[in-house]
């Protein structure tokens, strides 16, 4: 049997019909392309896309998010669980997240 969790977030008609309150709409109607964490992430020979957010130097936004981040300098902060983390969470069109904040 299937994981009912990874049904519920897989499933894009049931995205559709999530009760929103009413500060949360802006956040939820961006897609990650759009956010100030949405980054690149380049290593040796492939580059993808990540969520700085997931990075504890740029979460605070006490230092400026840089457009493009190096995998090795990735792994020297969070590690290789955290670069998987960093990796796995964005997509320039999945949905934002709650920690979205808009370029600018």
């Amino acid at each position: 049997m299937a994981n009912i969790h990874d049904y519920y977030r897989k499933n894009f008609l049931y995205e559709g019909h999530r009760m929103l309150l009413p500060g949360l709409r802006d956040k939820i109607a961006q897609a990650c392309a759009h956010c100030k964490f949405f980054v690149r992430v380049t290593g040796r020979n492939e580059t993808r896309t990540g969520c700085a957010a997931q990075i504890p130097r740029y979460a605070s936004l006490t230092r400026r998010v840089p457009g493009e981040l190096d995998a090795a300098e990735v792994l020297k902060l969070v590690g290789r669980e955290g670069l998987d983390r960093v990796l796995s969470t964005a997509g320039p069109h999945r949905q934002a997240c709650g920690q979205f904040h808009p370029r600018g």
